[in-house]
């Protein structure tokens, strides 16, 4: 077995409790808008938010065309900033995992996320300890598209096999898995404890 190097992690999931459905949640219910349209219009636009091929004041003006809501089209709030700030909260067992896996290890993010998110995050201090940040929205790819696990592979210098991702969503760790990469589903924290032990990783 390939002694893994680096450890990356996603941030919404793992590092932070996070789930979309609260959002969708809380815009519903806020603009009078049925929640399972604004599920569907998410499923079109969120990759270009997440990919930075559009800022959030647009993805909002998307979705509310399509939901043919006036009151979410006149907003200027930035919605995510208020309920991600409201909503998520940070997972410390595993961002304290994080913190010694980092003492023998080099520490990295892959995360699905745009720029206002981000910036909550960085107020937060949750990426102080990783050294390297690969964020949708800056690369322009997100999750599971392979070319954004292609890129952290290009811009790293260890060898596929010896880096290792976590991720809260199948998708995403089956296409790192194609990848070349190492891939844990993080279904929980003790669960993960027992996942990067078989890595050779007990912490």
């Amino acid at each position: 077995m390939t002694r893994i190097e680096c450890v990356l992690f996603d941030i919404g999931g793992v590092l932070v409790d996070w789930h979309m459905s609260w959002i969708t949640s809380e815009v519903s219910a806020r603009f009078g808008i049925d929640e399972s349209l604004i599920v569907d219009a998410f499923s079109k636009y969120l990759h270009e938010l997440d990919s930075g091929k559009i800022e959030e004041k647009e993805f909002w003006h998307k979705i509310a065309t399509d939901t043919d809501s006036t009151p979410l089209k006149e907003n200027t709030e930035s919605l995510w900033d208020t309920y991600f700030r409201k909503n998520a909260k940070l997972n410390h067992d595993v961002i304290s995992l994080s913190k010694a896996i980092g003492a023998n290890h080099t520490l990295g993010i892959i995360s699905n996320i745009e720029k206002i998110t981000h910036k909550i995050v960085d107020d937060w201090n949750v990426l102080d300890n990783f050294e390297h940040k690969f964020m949708s929205y800056e690369i322009g790819f997100s999750k599971p598209d392979s070319r954004i696990y292609e890129h952290v592979i290009d811009n790293l210098p260890f060898d596929p096999e010896s880096m290792l991702f976590i991720d809260d969503k199948k998708s995403n760790v089956d296409a790192a898995a194609d990848s070349g990469l190492e891939a844990i589903h993080f279904t929980g924290y003790s669960k993960l404890k027992e996942s990067l032990a078989k890595h050779g990783l007990t912490v």
